[in-house]
């Protein structure tokens, strides 16, 4: 578990004064908890304040007065947690779209990730449309749980595009050094830091890169639980992202986050 939010003076001050509400504190009742998952550098515990959308977040609910606490897990786990509200989490993040479990809506967006293919220098991936990836019956890495876009996913279902799953996407691209792939699905800034940070994959990080068609300029939500109470919590917290300038913010982490 990650606090992702400190308070400032003036607001301990105010809450102090307010004293307690059926036993329940005011300062308790200010903090969101959130689940995410472990995916650098966009959520993790570790980065700086939790990586680059957990920055977001926190800004859009510190507008509100509220902080955040954030619960890291796998892919399915976060969801589960927030889908439950398990210790009191109220949504979960970032979801491509909310629709990995019924029951959840999606905020106004909070980021975008460029998704696309990493391919081995020496077999680069050629492509104009899925079809063609399905027609060669080449082998592409995913990874277990995550969405991809609808059309890659739907030919995967059917069969068409042939997926290989993994964990995670270390070792997806431990597969596509070692040529047991001919491409794998992933995002190109977490691409960027698991080949600058990722030991396993410093000695042949050189030989991946981003190919340079993208699958989709992904979007970013926030994803609450469809109640009463999570829609109003949902309404205040998109009041307070129109108050930041969430691509900026992005922009400055990912410069300055990690060495690339």
């Amino acid at each position: 578990m990650s606090t992702a939010m400190r308070w400032n003076s003036g607001l301990i001050a105010i809450l102090l004064m307010a004293g307690t509400c059926s036993g329940t504190s005011l300062a308790q009742d200010q903090v969101v908890h959130v689940s995410a998952t472990d995916w650098p550098p966009y959520t993790t515990e570790k980065l700086p304040r939790g990586g680059a959308m957990s920055v977001v977040v926190r800004a859009a609910f510190g507008r509100t007065g509220r902080r955040i606490e954030v619960f890291y897990d796998t892919w399915p786990k976060a969801i589960e947690l927030a889908r439950k509200g398990t210790h009191d989490v109220a949504a979960y993040y970032p979801g491509y779209h909310c629709r990995h479990r019924s029951g959840f809506t999606a905020s106004n967006p909070i980021g975008h990730g460029p998704l696309g293919f990493a391919e081995h220098i020496d077999a680069p991936l050629v492509w104009e449309s899925l079809d063609d990836i399905g027609e060669k019956k080449l082998k592409i890495g995913t990874v277990n749980g995550y969405a991809n876009t609808d059309e890659f996913d739907n030919k995967v279902g059917t069969g068409w595009i042939h997926a290989i799953p993994s964990r995670d996407d270390t070792t997806s691209l431990q597969k596509l050094l070692r040529k047991r792939l001919d491409a794998a699905v992933i995002d190109r800034f977490v691409l960027d830091y698991l080949k600058a940070t990722d030991q396993s994959l410093r000695d042949g990080g050189d030989k991946l890169r981003f190919n340079s068609k993208m699958l989709e300029n992904k979007t970013f939500y926030l994803c609450f639980r469809n109640t009463d109470d999570g829609n109003r919590l949902k309404e205040e917290f998109n009041r307070g992202l129109q108050e930041i300038d969430v691509k900026r913010i992005a922009a400055d982490y990912f410069a300055k986050a990690f060495s690339k």
